[in-house]
């Protein structure tokens, strides 16, 4: 950095308050010690002492760039700097006066440099302050992304994660949204942080909930168990049942070169069920995204709104974020600008409505932002929709993956990544059988045109839409019954940010033909996983919210496997992510004849001819129990 700098414009207005302040200083340091320089007259003062003082002070915090700091985000740093300046001013006029021979006066030289300092200090601190009250107050730049400035937010926690997340949140001009604390601590209980009282212990945070009107609640403590996690949220949720509850990841998600407001997520059944959290190998991760443009597909979904999410931390390029819905997408919009305006140097991220069946049109947006790495994670998952969809299945989950591994082809992408799921592994369902030709499909194209091309194959992830999560609680907010379809069914259950991170992590590791499977830990029974959701929102599972058991739906299993059989499992540098041994590679006897004859004339087959041609593709796949020629609209939710 040149320590020589033009000083133009509104920035000019500082040298000279502080030549002012000086002049200020001097005049009435001369008049509350009586004019302390004997035979000097006023304006011979003036000329020898404090023109010269002037000229030492400016110069020094010319020197050191103090000229240079945009004050409106000042820090602590640089208040720093402003007081070495001027203690380094003071020391230069102090070797002129020696130097010219003055005399001089240790009261008045001490007495000028704690008023000028002190004043220097004073009325920068109170522009920043008047900065941060006129942007909160409805500035230009109110708040990033649009934050709804409406907003009373209690955070439970006052250490160090509550104390980082109410200083992010100052320094955005959010300050005013956060209420105060509650903390079990005593010692900290009544005391002030940051301007921010700490209310209570966390027993009393439904009192300040009820009578400050809390409409919002952090829980920042990255490093508490479930049992207190589910203590604290289960006793909130029992008075205020609709309240939002956000939480931090656990601690070892934590990246430190992101915001802990980024990080914020709703609270959900992982954070109650005690799952082991994953770690992540974050150098590896950046290596491989940073500097690059990523496509993501589905990006309006669970896995791929949070995929995104989370690659804005990576120092990517560019993100361009496909997807279908329109609703969804608009919703992705607020919480990427939300997120990206809490980073110093975000990416060009493009937002585009598309269905990747439409080969031209995602032809367009390929030609159009040229990607390095395509995440796939468009799909249709909705197991017993697909039953009697069979060929929108067909259509949406093998085609649009064609057309995607052949535009990646064409387009020189550099690694396709496809989304995968446990229901591929021995399909009875449609839905899974056709993510399983999805499967074969990216590893015929790896074969055939040298595409490198990643699967990752889990189970489960908590929340998603049309999962049973959020009809749960659905079904719990409405009064029960919460419908399970059978008592001993088994399900793996992994959270949304946990899965894409692995995702990422797995991706980052791959060389190019892997089929990666992500440790799902225990496979839970969904009863459990019911009956702990509404202890949650404060009831008992007995006789408030009763569990009512309709059977399995149609092409659903009691268990689900992430792998066949006969297949062996690699260990990779994290705990838990793993890679199948590579199998046979897709006879093109059997792919091609689909591709060329079969796949394109789908929509004209029935029911059972589409499961024929399925068949022929994917022997395994046998249709599951459930499934006659109708079934009721109930019998599809639930």
């Amino acid at each position: 950095m040149s320590v020589l700098y033009t000083v133009r414009g509104k920035r000019l207005l500082f040298p000279i308050i502080d030549a002012a302040i000086i002049g200020a200083s001097f005049a009435l340091s001369c008049a509350v010690l009586d004019c302390p320089f004997p035979g000097a007259g006023l304006c011979e003062s003036l000329a020898r002492y404090c023109l010269p003082l002037v000229i030492c002070l400016v110069g020094s915090c010319y020197l050191f760039q103090i000229y240079r700091i945009m004050w409106s985000y000042s820090n602590i740093h640089d208040v720093y700097r402003l007081l070495l300046a001027c203690v380094c001013g003071y020391a230069l006029f102090l070797l002129f006066v020696a130097v010219a021979e003055l005399a001089w006066n240790v009261a008045f030289i001490l007495m000028m440099f704690l008023m000028s300092t002190l004043l220097a200090v004073f009325y920068r601190v109170l522009l920043r302050d008047y900065y941060l009250r006129h942007k909160r107050n409805g500035g230009a730049d109110a708040s990033p992304g649009g934050i709804d400035a409406e907003k009373r937010i209690l955070v439970i926690g006052a250490g160090e994660a509550g104390h980082t997340m109410l200083s992010e949140y100052v320094k955005k001009g959010l300050g005013r949204l956060i209420d105060g604390f509650a903390d079990d601590d005593p010692a900290k209980i009544g005391r002030i942080m940051n301007g921010k009282l700490v209310f209570c212990d966390t027993g009393g945070a439904n009192r300040v909930i009820r009578e400050r009107g809390i409409n919002e609640v952090i829980i920042a403590m990255p490093s508490v168990g479930s049992e207190k996690m589910n203590r604290i949220a289960s006793e909130i949720r029992r008075e205020h049942r609709s309240i939002p509850i956000k939480v931090m990841p656990h601690q070892l998600e934590l990246d430190e070169r992101k915001p802990l407001s980024i990080s914020l997520r709703d609270i959900s059944i992982a954070d109650l069920i005690g799952r082991e959290e994953v770690r992540v190998d974050a150098g590896v991760i950046e290596k491989k995204y940073a500097g690059k443009t990523m496509l993501i597909t589905g990006a309006g979904g669970s896995i791929g709104s949070e995929i995104c999410r989370q690659l804005l931390n990576y120092n990517i390029r560019k993100l361009v974020a496909v997807g279908r819905g329109e609703f969804s997408m608009y919703n992705l919009i607020r919480t990427l600008n939300d997120d990206a305006g809490f980073l110093d140097n975000p990416p060009e991220i493009a937002f585009r409505i598309a269905d990747i069946k439409d080969y031209r049109l995602m032809d367009a947006i390929f030609s159009e932002h040229r990607p390095d790495i395509v995440f796939h994670a468009a799909a249709h998952k909705h197991v017993p929709l697909m039953e009697f969809n069979e060929a929108e299945a067909v259509q949406n989950n093998v085609q649009g993956t064609k057309n995607l591994l052949e535009l990646s082809h064409r387009h020189g992408v550099g690694e396709f990544v496809f989304i995968s799921t446990d229901k591929a592994v021995n399909p009875t369902s449609v839905m899974g059988a056709t993510k399983r030709i999805a499967e074969i499909l990216a590893n015929y194209y790896r074969v055939k045109n040298g595409l490198a091309t990643t699967v990752v194959r889990f189970g489960n992830v908590i929340g998603s839409r049309g999962s049973v999560i959020p009809l749960f609680m659905e079904q719990i907010e409405q009064g029960g019954p919460v419908t399970v379809t059978h008592p001993d069914v088994t399900r793996y259950f992994m959270s949304i940010p946990e899965a894409s991170l692995l995702v990422l992590n797995a991706a980052a590791y791959s060389a190019g033909g892997e089929l990666f499977v992500l440790d799902m830990g225990r496979q839970y029974r969904v009863a459990e996983i019911a009956q702990r959701l509404i202890e949650f929102y404060g009831y008992r599972s007995d006789d408030q919210i009763r569990i009512e058991y309709t059977g399995l739906r149609p092409g659903e299993k009691m268990h689900e496997d992430l792998f066949y059989g006969d297949e062996s499992l690699t260990r990779t540098p994290n705990e838990k992510i793993f890679i199948l041994a590579a199998g046979d590679d897709p006879d093109p006897g059997i792919v091609e004849p689909f591709l060329r004859d079969d796949l394109p004339g789908i929509v004209g087959r029935t029911s059972d001819e589409i499961r024929q041609i399925i068949k022929k593709i994917v022997p395994e796949f046998e249709p599951g129990p459930g499934r006659g020629g109708t079934v009721s609209n109930k019998k599809l939710v639930s």
